[in-house]
């Protein structure tokens, strides 16, 4: 049975995971800070973008001009699809409701949230939705011990309330191969995808692990892969060799795929 699958604007990627990720459902990009988190988020929403389907990205930690700035260093104009209105930039910073009485910092409204995101998806026909990152929201102001029960029921809200693909984004501490603090991948995920910068004799490379993938068959091993300007993360060689078995001899960012070339727009004028 073929299932339909929703490119994730990654080449690489999509040949590992058959495709792409399974219609409507809410995965996780996750690594520590400068791995590329933002830069997998704006590419899976611009691949939409460029086939005419429309998204919504909540930026939680930056404002919303910040991101357009992001994406333009990548040769990429996220403003232009916000002009056409099909890609909302929400401002989640709106939610926390900052300090109440006494000092004691409140929690953002998850309810509140979702419940808001659907509605834009609903009024605007998204097919594609970021929350860049999701950090903030699960830990604002609660204990601990709450930590794991919001994060499952904001994955929970997301399922329920939205028909959208959803990419999820996560900081990972250093060292650890999932987030201790939230654990939304042991949850409501239904794929989690890891990103670290490793560094061997001086030299720094970085790499893509697919942790899980429901519904997908998918080898355990670390890819090598380049941030481009104008294609963003650029996945190993149609081989797909483990970063394991790489070597500087044999590795070459040359050897990386690379995203089809547009074909320029044809002036209707000029027949």
């Amino acid at each position: 049975m073929n299932i339909q699958r929703v490119s994730t604007g990654i080449a690489g990627l999509d040949t590992l995971l058959q495709g792409g990720f399974i219609p409507s459902r809410s995965y996780l990009v996750t690594g520590e800070a400068g791995t590329g988190k933002t830069t997998a988020c704006m590419q899976f929403l611009l691949n939409g973008l460029k086939k005419k389907e429309n998204a919504v990205y909540v930026t939680v930690d930056e404002r919303p001009a910040e991101i357009l700035q992001t994406a333009a260093s990548l040769d990429w104009d996220l403003q232009k699809y916000v002009q056409e209105k099909s890609l909302v930039i929400l401002d989640a910073s709106a939610y926390f409701s900052g300090l109440a009485v006494g000092g004691a910092e409140k929690g953002a409204d998850l309810q509140k949230i979702i419940s808001d995101l659907a509605a834009y998806a609903k009024r605007m026909a998204a097919t594609r939705l970021v929350i860049d990152p999701v950090t903030p929201l699960i830990l604002s102001g609660d204990s601990p011990a709450r930590v794991q029960d919001i994060a499952r029921a904001l994955m929970h809200l997301l399922q329920s309330n939205l028909t959208t693909t959803n990419l999820i984004s996560s900081h990972l501490p250093r060292g650890f191969d999932h987030d201790p603090t939230n654990g939304i991948e042991e949850f409501l995920a239904a794929g989690v995808l890891i990103l670290r910068v490793n560094q061997t004799n001086g030299r720094f490379s970085r790499t893509l692990t697919v942790k899980k993938m429901r519904g997908t068959s998918v080898e355990p091993n670390e890819y090598p892969f380049n941030i481009v300007k104008g294609s963003g993360i650029v996945l190993a060689s149609p081989e797909l060799r483990p970063a394991a078995a790489e070597t500087e001899e044999s590795f070459h960012p040359l050897e990386f795929f690379q995203l089809p070339k547009e074909e320029p727009e044809k002036d209707p004028t000029n027949t």
